[in-house]
């Protein structure tokens, strides 16, 4: 009896020295390096030409004197396959004849691309009036000074330069940029009062105020 007295102190002694004992720590894992940042997202601004935002100011190239107007309506003429772009200055002019489809070596190969122009010019009068189509135009740059503006003709004075004025037709489709017709030397005289005074035409002439007035009687 007294054995298993003894023996039953023995192991209550036990147990309670093995629970005052402190617990071994248990090993951390090994912290892991922090994950490197998502790169942030550049926001894009919506730009007022859409995709079309660096071909209309590289076709101004930093011109004082140009301009970039929104196309109203695309005039279509199927039979002799020319556009002409109206915009609220007036219009554009006619665009030469587009006879790619001619090109085709059999009927059903000119037929085939005949109708790919005429959709393409559906796609560009949707996109006007989306308010996706631009044309822009800027006075011509006096040439540059120097042996070979000396050395080049009559035709290409700083004067006559400047008398024309280049221009050109932006569209944006499915988010990109179509260059459609570019006009080259037009004279400034084809453009209407509005849009010439628009571009600051230096020599533009001023209206003269009264001129039915101070007309001599008939």
């Amino acid at each position: 009896m007294i054995r298993i007295s003894l023996s039953v102190i023995c192991l209550m002694a036990l147990t309670a020295a093995t629970a005052s004992a402190p617990s071994p720590r248990r090993a951390e894992p090994a912290k892991r390096p922090d994950a490197r940042p998502a790169p942030r997202q550049v926001f894009q601004e919506q730009d007022e030409f859409r995709s079309c935002d660096v071909a209309v100011r590289e076709f101004v190239g930093g011109r004082k004197e140009a301009a970039a107007v929104p196309v109203k309506e695309v005039k279509a003429d199927g039979l002799r396959m020319t556009l002409n772009f109206v915009h609220p200055y007036g219009e554009s002019g006619d665009t030469p004849p587009n006879l790619a489809f001619t090109r085709g070596e059999s009927i059903e190969e000119r037929r085939k691309a005949l109708n790919e122009a005429k959709q393409r010019v559906r796609m560009l009068a949707e996109a006007a009036r989306t308010g996706n189509v631009w044309y822009v135009i800027g006075l011509n740059r006096d040439p540059p000074e120097g042996p070979e503006a000396r050395r080049s003709p009559a035709s290409t004075q700083p004067d006559d330069n400047r008398s024309l004025a280049s221009a050109a037709v932006f569209a944006n489709i499915d988010n990109r940029c179509v260059s459609v017709h570019e006009y080259r030397s037009i004279p400034l005289e084809a453009l209407s009062r509005e849009l010439r005074t628009l571009l600051g035409d230096p020599r533009q002439p001023l209206p003269q105020a009264n001129d039915t007035a101070n007309s001599p009687p008939s």
